[in-house]
This record gives C-alpha cells, sequence and structure tokens, in this order.
C-alpha cells in the first residue's frame, strides 16, 4: 500500500526526538490538523482520516515518546511537557497560524494541555477517548500490568490481543483490517524500553486535566465511546462540561472511537471544523 504521508522527520523536543509526517501545504480553505494517537499505536490509528484529509488540510502527524519511529524521552514526562513538545514541532515547522490539534487518549490530553499553554496558537481542540479523569488512588493492577507489558511482552500476542481487547469493539478486532495490523505490527516492532517508559507517564504519572477543562477556550469537540470499559461516558460528560466552548458527541464504539467507527468520527470532525469558518 503506499504511503499515508512523506516519511518521517526527526525533530528534537522537551520529550525526545519526534517523528513527524507533514503533508504539506494545506487548499485555501483547509486548515493545519495536528494529529497525536493514543498509548500502544502510532500515527496509522488515524489512517482513515489522513486518507480523506490529506488532499484539503495540512496533516502534521506525530508519534508520540516511545513509539512508532520516535525515540525514547530522556527521562519520564508530564503531559504539559507534551504539549511543549507540540509547539517544539510546530516551530520547527514554522508554522505560525493557529491549529486544529486533534488527539485520541493520550493524544487528547496533549492537545488540551497545548491549547493551554498556546492559547494563540489553537484554532480548535478534538479530544477524542480523552481520560481528563484519574483515580486519586494508587494505579490499579490492570495499568500496572499494561506499563510491565510494554517493557517485556509488547511483542507477544497475549499482551497484543490483551490490549486490541481493551481498546476496540469485539466486532473491529474480529474485522481485522489494516487499521488492526498496523496495531499489532506496531506493538511487534517496538522497544519495550522506551515504550514501557512512556506508557507509565501517560497512564500513571499523569496529572489530571478535568480541573483545568475551564482553561481550554478553544472551540473543543470532546468524543466518548459508550462502550469504553474504562472511562464511563458519564464521568467524561461531567467534566466536558466545564470546556467554556466545548461539543460533546458519543458515538457506540469502545476506548478508541477513530478505528472501531473511522466514518463517524470523520464526519463529527469534518462538521466541526465546517462549523469553525462560520
Amino acid at each position: 500500500m503506499a504511503s499515508l504521508l512523506p516519511p518521517a522527520k526527526k525533530v528534537s523536543t522537551c520529550v525526545g526526538a519526534l517523528a513527524v509526517r507533514d503533508s504539506g501545504p494545506a487548499e485555501p480553505q483547509g486548515q493545519t490538523i495536528v494529529l497525536w494517537p493514543s498509548i500502544l499505536a502510532d500515527y496509522r490509528i488515524y489512517r482513515p482520516q489522513i486518507e480523506v484529509w490529506r488532499d484539503r488540510h495540512r496533516i502534521i502527524a506525530i508519534d508520540g515518546p516511545g513509539h512508532g519511529e520516535s525515540g525514547r524521552s530522556p527521562a519520564a514526562f508530564s503531559m504539559h511537557e507534551c504539549g511543549q513538545a507540540l509547539g517544539q514541532v510546530l516551530d520547527s515547522l514554522t508554522i505560525t497560524e493557529p491549529v486544529v490539534v486533534v488527539g485520541t487518549s493520550w493524544g487528547g490530553l496533549v492537545a488540551g494541555e497545548f491549547a493551554l499553554a498556546y492559547p494563540r496558537r489553537t484554532l480548535a481542540v478534538v479530544m477524542l477517548n480523552t481520560p481528563v479523569i484519574k483515580a486519586p488512588d494508587r494505579p490499579s493492577f490492570g495499568d500496572k500490568f499494561v506499563v510491565w507489558g510494554a517493557r517485556w511482552i509488547h511483542s507477544m500476542a497475549i499482551y497484543r490481543n490483551g490490549v486490541a481487547k481493551a481498546f476496540f469493539l469485539p466486532t473491529t478486532i474480529e474485522h481485522h483490517g489494516i487499521v488492526q495490523e498496523d496495531f499489532h505490527h506496531h506493538l511487534r516492532q517496538a522497544d519495550g524500553a522506551a515504550l514501557s517508559q512512556a506508557v507509565r507517564s501517560v497512564l500513571i504519572e499523569r496529572e489530571p486535566l478535568a480541573h483545568r477543562m475551564n482553561g481550554i477556550k478553544a472551540p473543543t469537540l470532546f468524543v466518548a465511546g459508550r462502550q469504553d470499559s474504562m472511562y464511563p461516558v458519564d464521568a467524561l460528560k461531567s467534566a466536558a462540561q466545564a470546556l467554556p466552548n466545548g461539543h460533546f458527541e458519543v458515538l457506540d464504539t469502545a476506548h478508541i472511537s477513530v478505528v472501531d467507527d473511522p466514518d463517524a468520527v470523520t464526519s463529527l470532525i469534518d462538521n466541526f471544523l465546517q462549523e469553525l469558518s462560520h
């Protein structure tokens, strides 16, 4: 299959050297859209959206530290530092106009942190299945296992299939498809030490975002999955109500809506972007 985007360039940031793919200038009516994926996945979870958007918008696709072709972060990192790194990527590309930041799970946290740190550089935010809430007690056994497994058994089918079961609907898994192949290939090829460090930073050590959501002034589309077993819709909806300019949508998906129902996600974002221009 032809490459989705031009080859990645490495950009030095505060969270390490990030792999960045740039589709090039957008059409006159297009936007610059920055994509940051979830943990345990690379930019290819956005394959359907990239195929639709790359001829209309400028697509900047980033692999998070320890993921895809990005290097390991020099140390554990915060979500705020990821937002700073996103700003450094834009600086390296000399992008000065406000951008639309689209993030899934981890990526949604990065999008929110970027919007808080750089309000003038943020045209809009799309937070897909984003864990803005965090349990106040100690990390769950499940989270600890995901971190441990990312280090030692990330390439094994038992781990890959277990993560897939938590991330996707059963019908998505049964259907297989190119995005599922991308997902499993990414985990098989990952650097366990780098992957585990990143997953720990996101799952266990992150600061909650919910109590700061009222500081995100840009128009924000927040999408939750009705069948997401990790982050209940009601809790996410309650948190999203703090957004000054927010719009909340629920899809019949699990945790990674962009893979479970790519057409619906693309349509929601397209409509959201159209409203921005009115």
